[in-house]
């Protein structure tokens, strides 16, 4: 009986043991159906074990990566500025720079090769003989200044002085416009050194010229500063180098351009005009010299003087319609020519002045003076009509370049 008992009790506690456990499980689906996305994130975050090493790792990781990327723009840092420094390098080294000390520029400053025609007065690798104008700008860009001398206006760039086959765009200050030369067919026809330094540092490097600083005498214009060193002596000629110098505001001496002449040895009879002698025989001299020197005047010499004659008759009649005075650029203050043509503007006869043709028949050397036979179209206000008139000017060569020192009317006849 006791036994019968027992076992009925056992079951019934087993009964409702298994009762109890079924709203458990009903619970736990009910859970899990309804937040699973937040018990999953949940039991992520339990169930994974990230060892304290590997947090470790983590940061190290970053601290790599961020040393790298501190590197790396340290390296580009250091890149750009390696770059600027080159750029900067790079700009410092002017290649039409030339250290009047430096032995080798000496030694092309004194070649008597430069007096030829078919090389440059100075040579170099910068800028050469034949390169175009465009060439010269791109990779040079405008010019440092234009110094208006010496066959011509000399464009400037660093130690070089160069003249152009066709120079007029460069000729005036002013701003007005002007028929300017193709830039790719306009040519480089000399170069010459433009020192552009106190006398005193260019006698440190060259030594004491053959002839110190003098003034010229004699001829039409006076007081041009120069000095001279002698390149060669051949077996009737010198070949001289000459440097053009000028006083600055504080009145120091400036070396400006070397020019490079082949001086006949008798030359002196010639160029000295003025000079005590037989009238006859330095009459015959001239003559002779004269012919001779005029066989040597070079094309682009006479392309210089034709371009100079042609900027001169543009500015005359600007000058003459009150334009402008940058005539006063090609001509000498106080010299015949200036006193002529300010006593024709005076008159008022000029005004409407119109220049159409403009020819350069002759060319003569007598050193130091160019005889320049031009014809000229021209009409104003009181000419009756187009004129042509054919002059003889008397050029000089001076430090500020080509002048008008005189010129004496041959022929005036009307052009219709």
């Amino acid at each position: 009986m006791r036994l019968f008992l027992f076992s009925v009790m056992t079951i019934f506690v087993l009964t409702s043991c298994q009762s109890n456990e079924a709203p458990e499980n009903s619970s736990d689906h009910t859970s899990t159906d309804v937040g699973e996305e937040a018990v999953q994130s949940s039991g992520d975050s339990s169930d994974i074990d990230i060892p304290e090493n590997d947090s470790d790792d983590v940061s190290s990781a970053s601290s790599i990566e961020n040393t790298d990327d501190s590197t790396s723009s340290e390296n580009d840092a250091s890149e750009v500025s390696s770059d600027e420094s080159s750029s900067e390098d790079t700009n410092d080294r002017n290649p039409t720079a030339f250290d009047i000390q430096s032995e080798d520029v000496q030694e092309t400053l004194f070649d008597p090769a430069g007096v030829e025609t078919e090389n440059p007065t100075f040579s170099q690798d910068a800028i050469t003989l034949g390169m175009s104008q465009s060439e010269v700008e791109a990779q040079y860009g405008e010019p440092d200044f234009v110094y208006p001398g010496h066959g011509g206006p000399v464009i400037n760039y660093g130690n070089l002085g160069l003249n152009y086959e066709d120079s007029s765009a460069f000729l005036s200050n002013d701003n007005r416009e002007r028929d300017a030369p193709d830039p790719d067919e306009n040519t480089v026809i000399n170069v010459m050194f433009y020192a552009n330094l106190p006398y005193d540092e260019v006698v440190d490097a060259l030594g004491s010229p053959d002839v110190d600083v003098y003034e010229t005498e004699g001829g039409p214009v006076e007081g041009l500063q120069q000095m001279k060193y002698i390149i060669e002596e051949r077996e009737e000629t010198t070949i001289e180098g000459t440097f053009w110098l000028y006083d600055n505001e504080e009145g120091e001496k400036i070396v400006a351009v070397m020019t490079m002449d082949e001086v006949p040895d008798d030359a002196e009879s010639v160029s000295n005009r003025g000079i005590e002698g037989d009238e006859e025989d330095s009459e015959e001299d001239e003559t002779s010299s004269s012919s001779q020197e005029t066989e040597d005047v070079s094309e682009s010499e006479k392309e210089r003087i034709t371009a100079f004659i042609n900027s001169y008759a543009e500015e005359l009649t600007n000058y003459y319609n009150d334009e402008d005075e940058v005539i006063n650029t090609f001509t000498v203050e106080g010299s015949p020519n200036y006193e002529k043509i300010s006593a024709n503007k005076a008159t008022g006869n000029y005004r409407n002045h119109e220049t159409y043709d403009v020819d350069v028949t002759d060319i003569d050397i007598d050193a130091p003076d160019y005889t320049v036979t031009v014809s000229r179209d021209y009409e104003h206000i009181s000419s009756n009509g187009r004129r042509t008139t054919v002059v003889e000017y008397t050029i000089i060569n001076t430090p500020r370049g080509f002048r008008i020192f005189d010129y004496e009317e041959i022929d005036n006849r009307s052009a219709e």
